[in-house]
C-alpha cells in the first residue's frame, strides 16, 4: 500500500513540473517569392539597417548597397539556376525569408518593405541619423529595462533622476525620471543637456556647449504626486574629467526648475540594449 501511494505522490509530482514549464510555440514565417536576373540587379529596401544576410547557394550574388545601411542589392549568377533561398535579418530582430527564381526579365525589380504609417521613409545613408522607427523602438526597450543608475536631485518637491543610460548604434539613450511630490502639476517645458566645465579658472572663460537630442521621447504632464519618465538620444559623446553634464529641466509657467550635475565616469557606465 506504501508503494502505490508512493508511486501516486511522484506521478502527480511529475505531472505538476510539466505543466510548470512554458509552453513552446512555433509560427511558420512564409517566405517572399522573387524573380532574379543575371543582367539586372534587383534592390531590397528594408526599415531597418541589415544585420546579416546568407545565400542559399552560389548562384546568387548578394551585397549590401554601398553607402547605404538598409539596401540589398540583388541578381542571379548563372542563368536558370535552380530554386533557392535568400535570408536576411534586420537590427530591429526581424527575420525575411525570400524563395528565389531565375527570370530574363523580371517583373519587380525593387521592392521596399515598410509599416502602416511610415510610407515616406526609404534610403538609410551610412552615416546619418537613424529613421523615427529605431529610436522609438530603442526609447521602449529602454523604459523597459533594468535601471542601473541612481543620480537625483529635488526641488520644490520635485524630483529628477538619471536612472540609466543605454547605448545601441552609436546612439545614447538617456532614462529620465520625475517624481511629483506636491499636488501641483508638474509640466516640463524644456529639458537641457549642458556640457560645461566644473571650475573657472579666474581671467578664464568658462566653456560651455548645449547638446541637441536626436530624439524625445513625450513630455507629458505629470499630476501630483505622480511619477512620469522621459527617454532622450544623443549621438554618442563623453566629456573630459575637468567638465560635467548638467541635465536642466524647467517647469512651463512656473518656477521649479532642476539641475542634476553628472560626471564623466556616469557616462562610461552605460550598457548597451540586447538585440
Amino acid at each position: 500500500m506504501t508503494a502505490i501511494v508512493s508511486c501516486i505522490l511522484f506521478v502527480t509530482a511529475f505531472g505538476q513540473g510539466v505543466s510548470d514549464r512554458p509552453e513552446m510555440k512555433a509560427e511558420n514565417i512564409e517566405p517572399y517569392y522573387l524573380k532574379v536576373s543575371l543582367n539586372k540587379t534587383s534592390n531590397l529596401v528594408f526599415p531597418y539597417e541589415i544585420k546579416s544576410v546568407d545565400r542559399g547557394s552560389g548562384t546568387i550574388l548578394a551585397q549590401k548597397a554601398k553607402g547605404a545601411e538598409n539596401v540589398l542589392q540583388v541578381k542571379a549568377a548563372s542563368v536558370d539556376f535552380p530554386e533557392t533561398n535568400l535570408s536576411v535579418i534586420t537590427a530591429d530582430g526581424r527575420l525575411y525569408s525570400f524563395l528565389l527564381r531565375y527570370s530574363e526579365e523580371p517583373s519587380v525589380l525593387n521592392l521596399r518593405f515598410y509599416r502602416m504609417g511610415d510610407e515616406s521613409r526609404n534610403v538609410l545613408i551610412k552615416g546619418t541619423a537613424h529613421g523615427k522607427e529605431f529610436y522609438e523602438l530603442s526609447s521602449s526597450e529602454v523604459l523597459d529595462s533594468r535601471n542601473f543608475l541612481r543620480k537625483r536631485v529635488a526641488e520644490q518637491m520635485v524630483a529628477l533622476s538619471l536612472e540609466s543610460i543605454y547605448m545601441r548604434e552609436n546612439t545614447m539613450f538617456f532614462k529620465l525620471a520625475i517624481r511629483n511630490n506636491s499636488s501641483i502639476n508638474y509640466t516640463p517645458d524644456f529639458i537641457k543637456f549642458i556640457v560645461k566645465d566644473r571650475k573657472k579658472a579666474k581671467k578664464t572663460a568658462i566653456q560651455e556647449k548645449v547638446l541637441a537630442p536626436v530624439y524625445v521621447t513625450d513630455q507629458q504632464s505629470i499630476a501630483g504626486n505622480s511619477p512620469g519618465v522621459i527617454v532622450l538620444a544623443f549621438p554618442s559623446f563623453t566629456i573630459p574629467r575637468n567638465q560635467e553634464l548638467l541635465v536642466q529641466m524647467g517647469e512651463e509657467n512656473g518656477g521649479r526648475t532642476l539641475i542634476l550635475k553628472v560626471r564623466h565616469r556616469v557616462l562610461l557606465k552605460a550598457r548597451h540594449l540586447v538585440e
